[in-house]
């Protein structure tokens, strides 16, 4: 009964998300063909199929929330720049501050002191690494591909170390993945650009929920 109220929450929640994609990606661009039947399926389905796992990953409220937060966030994400290539700051914005104040509460009332200093670590590292990015590949990564990897990095340094490497490992795996696949379809070429926020998204979620089957690559 309760996995059955989690996936219809997750369902209905997930439409809202397609709906509210949907909306958005016309406010950045008219001229972008969109389909509501295609964002609010993909809003069902992955809404429940992140419910599932936020319920099953977490116990604690405050984790529970903070991260369901930030899978709301990335899956809207996602949807917009695979549309657009553009993300919109102002939800990376409040994925961020919700995530500091959530998890940074959840910290010191737990006393977990590590989890906060592995976090900014991890939040300064994806700035970086972006800046480094965009420094020998001029145009890699657009600001909002900055902002958001210091979103998560936070989220998932708060997890581990090791998650936030993960993470980032996975998400240039699924984009050299699906750019060689564009460029042996002949719709792409290795010069072609492709959006980066749907695959950040991907490794994010397969280092959070996959933390199981991943190796931990730090003892701490």
């Amino acid at each position: 009964m309760n996995q059955a109220l989690t996936i219809l929450f997750g369902a209905i929640i997930g439409v809202a998300l397609g709906l509210v994609a949907e909306l958005l990606i016309k406010k950045i661009d008219l001229q972008v063909r969109v389909s509501r039947i295609a964002l609010v399926a993909c809003g069902l389905i992955f809404g429940a199929i992140f419910a599932l796992l936020i319920v099953d990953r977490f116990v604690a409220i405050e984790l529970r929330l903070a991260f369901a937060i930030l899978c709301a966030g990335l899956l809207v994400q996602s949807m917009i720049d695979a549309y657009t290539h553009r993300l919109v700051r102002q939800i990376t914005h409040t994925m961020a501050v919700a995530g500091v104040l959530i998890l940074g509460f959840y910290a010191l009332q737990n006393s977990l002191t590590k989890s906060l200093v592995s976090a900014g670590i991890c939040a300064i590292s994806g700035v970086v690494i972006s800046f480094l990015t965009n420094k020998f590949a001029k145009g890699g990564l657009g600001a909002g591909d900055v902002r958001l990897m210091a979103v998560l990095g936070w989220h998932l340094g708060f997890l581990s170390y090791s998650s936030a490497i993960w993470a980032m490992f996975a998400a240039c795996c699924f984009a050299s993945i699906f750019g060689l696949a564009l460029v042996a379809v002949r719709r792409g070429s290795l010069q072609h650009r492709i959006a980066f926020g749907p695959f950040l998204a991907l490794g994010t979620v397969t280092a959070i929920f996959g933390n199981e089957m991943l190796p931990s690559l730090f003892i701490v």
